[in-house]
């Protein structure tokens, strides 16, 4: 008797539907839930401490939620397309994707072919909607452009925020001056193709599963990021996935490193110079929780930003932040992916294998 294997396309294709819908409602009521919050006439120390739990760990712990029912739709929409090809060649086996080793930090499409445009309309949203209004202004100031207030959500692209959020802790001034809010509306932002200048102008509204502010709010970066869909092609899934070298010269037009993870004493070297973004370790596939890191609290294939390398307890630690967001992100092997932590440089090697940096525009 023959046995097949494979997967019935249209099958995949709507469990990935019923994942994505699931996902869609699961966000409605946690917007619904953030306003009723918000505006309760409830007033007090309880009223705070409340306000404070549903913040810092219980929306965040539904924002993981959502994350993780994207990822897992991507994962089949990729497996019905993967089972199409390869049935549409009466069964031949054919490759799957190559997705490099680490999906969001690493192994994304080549980043030096047709890059560098300003591009008319809206970026394709490759199934990333729908379109979410950007509000009349944005908050610039410095407590705005802090990389905690970036919250990844439904995009493989922390190579980019970690990236972006590295530059906005190292200048702030040089994200303000690179972002213009025109009379019509629109948002000019200015990137760099080898160097040189290239302005993206780009719609008022962004991807509803791009990246947020920790409220689920449209921010700076959610603009950045959608410039950056335009410059790699025109298709917000041209940014999914990459490297934040490749991340600092598009944002700062410098020449950027890649290296080996070093020491502590290198790495604070390294952040007096200029901005700095880390890839964590990873594994061979490219799915995110099967992983070589050693520390629970860390995210595997991942891209996080260098925030402080100072004396702590008698020893020099590494503060680093997740462009997932605040909070603890617990997912459902029971892990928390938490926001930020300190790693003393034992921890730090083992966790981390990769070192972007670029110099300050200071």
């Amino acid at each position: 008797m023959r046995t097949m294997f494979g997967a019935d396309v249209e099958a995949l294709a709507g469990l990935g539907s019923s994942f994505v819908e699931s996902a869609e409602t699961l966000e409605t009521a946690r917007r619904q839930v953030d306003g009723i919050v918000a505006t309760a006439g409830w007033v007090g120390p309880d009223a705070e401490e409340f306000r404070q739990d549903w913040s810092r760990r219980l929306a965040p712990a539904l924002a993981s939620c959502l994350g993780a029912l994207r990822d897992n739709a991507e994962v089949l929409r990729r497996n019905a397309e993967d089972q199409a090809r390869t049935s549409a060649a009466d069964g031949g086996a054919g490759p799957g994707p190559d997705r490099g080793g680490r999906p969001g930090a690493g192994g994304g499409g080549d980043r030096s072919g047709d890059g560098g445009k300003d591009r008319p309309g809206n970026p394709d949203l490759s199934g990333h909607g729908p379109w979410v209004d950007v509000p009349p202004t944005i908050p610039l100031d410095d407590a705005a452009l802090d990389p905690n207030m970036i919250n990844q959500q439904g995009l493989g692209d922390c190579w980019l925020l970690a990236g972006l959020g590295a530059v906005a802790r190292d200048d702030p001034q040089f994200i303000r001056d690179h972002m213009k809010l025109n009379a019509d509306g629109t948002w000019t932002v200015t990137m760099y193709k080898d160097g040189d200048p290239v302005e993206i102008t780009v719609e008022p509204e962004v991807a509803q599963d791009g990246v947020m502010d920790p409220s689920g709010n449209p921010s700076w970066a959610s603009i950045y990021e959608k410039a950056a869909a335009e410059y790699w092609g025109g298709s917000y899934e041209d940014i999914d996935g990459g490297y934040s070298s490749d991340a600092f010269a598009a944002i700062t037009g410098a020449t950027p490193s890649k290296t080996g993870e070093g020491n502590l004493s290198d790495l604070k070297d390294r952040l007096t110079d200029g901005p700095v973004a880390l890839g964590t370790e990873d594994e061979p596939s490219w799915w995110p929780f099967g992983d070589e890191v050693d520390d629970s609290r860390v995210v595997p294939n991942h891209a996080y930003i260098v925030d402080k390398v100072e004396e702590r307890d008698g020893e020099l630690k590494v503060h680093v932040i997740n462009p997932w967001g605040p909070g603890a992100h617990l997912q459902n092997d029971g892990s928390d992916k938490v926001g930020d932590m300190w790693l003393t440089e034992k921890q730090y090697k083992e966790n981390f294998d990769t070192v972007y940096a670029v110099p300050s525009t200071r």
